[in-house]
């Protein structure tokens, strides 16, 4: 398998037509309703957001629905990305290599599909930038995954499925706050994980 960043580069290469089908989501609802899943596990309120990996930055568009204030920030390491979201009026996209890391703290980190493909070369790849990715939110941080639960005849080779029990071992060592929704998805093929600094 070539690495993470030329298969994710490769993934939305060929993808055209809605922003939802550019991302790479099956649908506008799929897409809507990890966006709710990360907003709803980190009981969000408005404030700073980190859109890591960002796409053409549709989720700041879903928080302007909501009318709470936000500060927005996107990043991607596509650059068709970058310039799609910032062709669409997105105040802040920047381009992001694969060792990204925060450079300031943000109120929310949210990162939504930038799991999909696994790392032979890092398996637990996905481990470090969720540990990142707290260290970088002052009040939560949420993630969606694919899940191993997927039925089999809906899975890829070279796609990453996590197991939801040792996600809850992962996010119970970084945190003793945290949220694990594996609801929402009509096949069980998906989960959130949210970290949390405070109650929700």
């Amino acid at each position: 398998m070539a690495d993470r960043s030329s298969a994710i580069l490769a993934f939305h290469a060929g993808l055209t037509g809605p922003t939802w089908k550019v991302a790479g989501w099956g649908s506008a609802e799929l897409q809507r309703i990890r966006f709710d899943a990360l907003l709803r596990t980190t009981a969000y309120a408005g404030g700073s957001v980190l859109d890591w990996g960002c796409g053409p930055a549709d989720l700041y568009f879903h928080l302007r629905t909501l009318g709470l204030p936000f500060d927005y920030t996107g990043v991607d390491l596509d650059p068709r990305m970058v310039e799609l979201a910032t062709d669409r009026g997105v105040p802040r996209v920047e381009p992001a290599g694969p060792g990204f890391r925060p450079r300031r703290t943000y109120d929310y980190v949210f990162a939504s599909g930038i799991f999909q493909f696994q790392d032979p070369d890092d398996p637990l790849y996905h481990l470090d930038i969720l540990e990142a990715m707290y260290d970088s939110s002052a009040r939560a941080a949420a993630a969606t995954f694919l899940s191993a639960a997927r039925p089999t005849d809906a899975r890829a080779d070279d796609e990453l499925y996590v197991d939801p029990a040792a996600m809850v071992r992962i996010a119970s060592a970084i945190t003793d706050r945290w949220v694990l929704d594996h609801s929402y998805h009509p096949d069980a093929g998906d989960l959130t994980l949210a970290l949390l600094h405070g109650p929700v």
